[in-house]
């Protein structure tokens, strides 16, 4: 027994190490909290998660998403920690390191080659991009079907290799797994070409064996669709023109693509850009340069170039608003699968250039390890994390009325009231900037200046809350009459 641990240890030394280092990164952010943005509607406060809800999980949908696996794994979670964070972080990093581990398995196998397998697992273990998947509670979703996707994967690549009826069950039980824990896994069969592709397989003589996992993808993906529109998701003032549309997703890529190799002044939250020429012929450029780059690549026999690449556009080609979903047109977090096609791409590179896997492993785990911790820092309190988005997008609306409502919580009035007064300068008609200040002077005992603000709220928009704001400041103020009248008519929209 001990001979084979060490056999493994020697054969395995790099991928050790990246764990180690990977804990050592991540280590303080176990003591972290949890932030206001969707943490508490998907654990602190969900009540399906707290009683273990089972035919909730599967019968309803949670912040846009259907998510029934997902959420039995946090019903576990508040089972063995409760409200303590650091269970729930703790949670996420464990199954983080199982998806390097998989990286490190999925990557030798396709290409057959140590470096592949070494320095992908390095780089997606450590890579600053990973932090808000691995830091954010709420992205448990994102680490988990990212497990299922990658061993769906490796068992499809068995399948390939010997033709096994049980390797391609188990691969399309994995992947139906995958989409119960998030939408996103429904590109699998997309994905599945590069591993026809690295296999040196003619795709087209597979098709017929990927229908069923189109018909299942399908589903899935309007069950998506359907979550979405019900939770107000579907962003329609970014549904641009086609065009613009195609213009943006080049813009996207060519962002990941830099956020890959030059990984400074992440963030959270990336202004969506601006409709200009430089934005859109960008945009064009790069996808231009990606056809031809695929193009060049598939006249080569048995490249290793071209599935690395096809990986890491297939994984983001659902999140680069086609279909306009939420705000984001690109987001750290949706590249935490999709970065394995580049780490391919680098280990390419390391083979090309002659140099030792070892020392790039090395230097990669020193160079992403520093940069990782310091970007896992960011997350210490929801404030700290508000504040780093301002530092670099000032006038993000957003970023300013939470900071502002995480200072009223923590009784920093003066701050908070700095935050909302820059947030409804930056975004007037966003009515949450006026409501949230109307909160603020509640609080201060201030109800003129409350019944204002509320009612800015509600000129904008007719939002119950700021009825029953206005309503304790009539209150406050003695006019019970008035109270009645609004409280009365924040029942009725509600």
């Amino acid at each position: 027994m001990a001979a084979r641990v060490l056999t493994l240890f020697r054969h395995h030394t790099l991928l050790l190490a990246a764990i180690v280092v990977t804990i050592a990164v991540y280590a303080r952010s176990l003591f972290f909290g949890h932030i206001s943005w969707d943490d508490p509607e998907m654990v602190f406060r969900n009540g399906d998660v707290h009683s273990f809800n089972l035919k909730a999980f599967f019968s309803y949908h949670y912040v846009g998403n259907y998510l029934p696996v997902t959420m039995m794994l946090h019903a576990v979670s508040w089972l063995l920690f409760g409200a303590n964070d650091t269970g729930h972080h703790l949670l996420s990093l464990l199954l983080h390191l199982a998806n390097g581990i998989l990286v490190y398995r999925l990557s030798g196998r396709m290409f057959r080659e140590r470096a592949f397998a070494v320095v992908a697992a390095v780089l997606f273990l450590l890579h600053p991009l990973q932090v808000e998947s691995v830091a954010w509670i709420s992205e448990l979703k994102n680490i988990l079907f990212t497990g299922f996707f990658l061993s769906a994967l490796i068992s499809y690549h068995r399948y390939i290799a010997n033709s096994s009826r049980r390797d391609y069950i188990a691969s399309l039980v994995l992947f139906t797994v995958s989409c119960l824990c998030k939408p996103a896994a429904v590109a699998f069969p997309l994905v599945m070409i590069c591993v026809d592709l690295s296999a040196a397989e003619k795709v087209m003589s597979r098709w017929k064996e990927k229908i069923p996992f189109l018909l299942i993808a399908l589903l899935f993906g309007l069950i998506n669709l359907y979550t979405q529109s019900e939770d107000q998701f579907i962003n329609y003032s970014h549904a641009f023109p086609a065009l613009q549309r195609v213009g943006y997703a080049g813009y996207a890529l060519a962002r990941y693509i830099s956020l890959f190799f030059l990984p400074s002044s992440l963030s959270v939250i990336y202004p969506y850009p601006e409709a200009t020429a430089v934005t859109f012929v960008t945009g064009y450029l790069v996808i231009v340069a990606l056809l031809a780059a695929c193009w060049l690549m598939a006249r080569r026999e048995r490249t290793i170039l071209l599935p690395a690449l096809l990986f890491f556009v297939f994984n983001l080609v659902l999140v680069l608003q086609l279909i306009p979903f939420g705000e984001a047109l690109y987001a750290d977090r949706y590249s935490y699968l999709a970065i394995v096609g580049l780490a391919w791409l680098v280990s390419a590179a390391v083979i090309r250039l002659g140099i030792s896997y070892r020392y790039a492993a090395a230097a990669l785990m020193v160079l992403m390890g520093v940069l990782t911790y310091a970007r896992a820092g960011k997350w210490k309190t929801a404030l700290t994390l508000y504040e780093d988005i301002i530092r670099k997008h000032p006038d993000n609306f957003v970023a300013l009325n939470s900071a502002g409502v995480e200072s009223m919580i923590r009784g920093n009035d003066r701050e908070a009231l700095a935050y909302f007064e820059q947030a409804v300068k930056v975004a007037p008609r966003n009515y949450k900037g006026h409501y949230n200040m109307g909160l603020l002077y509640l609080k201060t005992q201030e109800a003129d200046k409350a019944i204002g603000k509320f009612n800015d709220a509600i000129a904008l928009f007719e939002y119950s809350k700021a009825y029953t704001g206005r309503a304790t400041a009539y209150y406050l103020r003695g006019d019970l009459s008035k109270a009645i009248h609004d409280a009365e008519h924040a029942l009725t929209l509600v």
